[in-house]
């Protein structure tokens, strides 16, 4: 493995785009907490609570599941970010992993209710085999395992936001190992 690649790409691109997609998705996470279905919210109802234009909305969006999309990217870039500020053993990228998911509760929350898990997996999984390309890390199948540890992320955040607990770092580590120590066995 190749640790002397950086994995992170920092976004070159104008500031006012990053608000409005600030602005947007936090309209999109207030209609989630204020407990309305992701069907019911039209464009004209986000543009409007969101203080933009439709035509803004228009400029970067087709449709409002993008808003998520790329809440999910700029999420992604975060943790490009980290991992690359991390000495990469299996459990500190445990650890990253699931830094992540706790840190963006909301979002996955956003992620369920949304129905975009197909998008979670299209990002993470183009995600995790970007990062294994720059760090030299080849795949028996390039499709097969990096969809395979995104949807394990997925399952995991789905597991620990359905829980209800709150468990620290630590705990979802062992809980993790444990589960990987029994299909070793």
């Amino acid at each position: 493995m190749n640790n002397h690649v950086k994995v992170h790409q920092p976004l070159n691109v104008d500031l006012r785009p990053q608000k409005t997609q600030t602005k947007l998705y936090t309209v999109v996470e207030k209609f989630y907490l204020e407990g309305k279905s992701f069907e019911s919210m039209t464009i004209k109802d986000l543009c409007e609570k969101a203080q933009i234009s439709r035509a803004t909305f228009y400029r970067h969006h087709e449709e409002i599941i993008q808003v998520v999309e790329v809440q999910l990217l700029r999420t992604m870039q975060h943790f490009s970010l980290e991992f690359d500020q991390t000495i990469l053993t299996k459990e500190s990228v445990q650890r990253l992993i699931i830094l992540t998911i706790q840190n963006n509760p909301l979002l996955f929350e956003v992620i369920f209710w949304s129905h975009a898990e197909n998008i979670f997996l299209d990002v993470v999984s183009g995600e995790i085999l970007r990062i294994g390309l720059l760090k030299e890390i080849s795949f028996s199948d390039t499709k097969f395992i990096p969809n395979c540890l995104a949807r394990m992320i997925l399952s995991l955040a789905a597991e620990i936001h359905q829980s209800g607990k709150k468990f620290t770092n630590d705990q979802l580590v062992e809980l993790i190992q444990e589960a990987s120590q029994f299909l070793q066995r």
